[in-house]
């Protein structure tokens, strides 16, 4: 990715975070949404957002339609904001990365659980031999 759309995807990240926080009052997003990071088309014409939203599913998707409605309003503050040619247009997806760490993390902990399990065992019958 060049430089320059690299930079642009940051800049709009940036900007984005405290504009969804202050502009939007809908009651589809939770109080804390995170811009986690921002991918420019490489000719700047679509920006997929991705957010995270605490809570499951069901909030996640309610965000993202939340902001998906409030896309054109965002896009006009933005350009307001930051310059840049034209504004790409903004699309946003849930960022379910924390999520799958998670899972990721409860699946490393029970694997440990069970090899210290089986571990045990087999101490415990190499003992009584």
């Amino acid at each position: 990715m060049p430089h320059r759309i690299a930079r642009a995807g940051v800049t709009i990240q940036k900007e984005l975070g405290p504009l969804i926080s202050f502009l939007l009052k809908d009651p589809r997003l939770p109080s804390m949404v995170s811009v986690t990071h921002v991918n420019l088309a490489t000719d700047l014409s679509i920006a997929r957002v991705f957010v995270s939203t605490p809570g499951g599913e069901e909030e996640r998707t309610l965000a993202v339609e939340a902001l998906q409605s409030a896309a054109g309003k965002l896009g006009m503050e933005l350009q307001k904001r930051i310059k840049i040619r034209k504004m790409p247009k903004l699309v946003f997806e849930a960022d379910d990365t924390l999520e799958r760490g998670e899972d990721m993390s409860d699946k490393i902990d029970r694997a440990i659980e069970e090899d210290r399990k089986l571990r045990t065992r087999r101490e415990s019958e190499q003992g009584s031999l």
